[in-house]
């Protein structure tokens, strides 16, 4: 997870992905099936808004390990929203960079992997803070493991472990970030 993408890399990544959505609209309209091609393109604004918004946030580290995450296989797959609002974490990415690096590493550790298993990463921005929802579905080894890192969690401010709650199949998790500029 620690990767550093080279330029070349990111740029076969990125040929790679909108190959595939290219070649999706292409099948869908041989097939005469206008409203799914259009469904397509539309998740494909919606998912290009989305990176715009993390990108906005200035926190160059942890947008790259947010919008990378799942170009390597892992045993989760990781998708992210980003609610109304703007806020310049650049004072934080190494910080976020690093609890978020070791939260996904603790998943990917206890994660079943014959099981398919989704965390889904929301932020909301509004009044001065900002709060990182984490919410989890599938399957994990050892889920007393994940409730121990957890309790024994303790942030450095301004980030804050705010709640957890865990159950047999999922896992959520608030995350705040106290800034007055959040």
């Amino acid at each position: 997870m620690e990767k550093r993408w080279t330029i070349v890399e990111v740029m076969r990544h990125a040929r790679h992905d909108w190959l595939n959505k290219i070649q999706l609209i292409k099948g869908h309209l041989a097939l005469n099936k206008i409203e799914r091609v259009k469904e397509i393109i539309d998740s494909i604004i919606g998912e290009m808004h989305q990176e715009t918004r993390l990108t906005n946030l200035k926190a160059e580290r942890f947008a790259e390990l947010i919008m990378t995450y799942n170009w390597e296989p892992r045993p989760l797959f990781l998708e992210y929203e980003i609610m109304d609002g703007e806020a310049d974490w650049s004072p934080y990415d190494a910080q976020l960079a690093e609890w978020c690096r070791g939260f996904l590493r603790l998943l990917e550790a206890q994660a079943d992997g014959w099981t398919e298993n989704h965390l889904c990463l929301s932020i909301e921005l509004s009044g001065g803070r900002a709060a990182l929802f984490f919410d989890y579905r599938g399957a994990w080894r050892d889920g007393e493991a994940i409730r121990g890192w957890l309790e024994r969690c303790e942030p450095a401010p301004p980030l804050r472990l705010a709640s957890f709650a865990i159950g047999e199949n999922e896992l959520t998790v608030e995350l705040e970030l106290l800034t007055a500029g959040a």
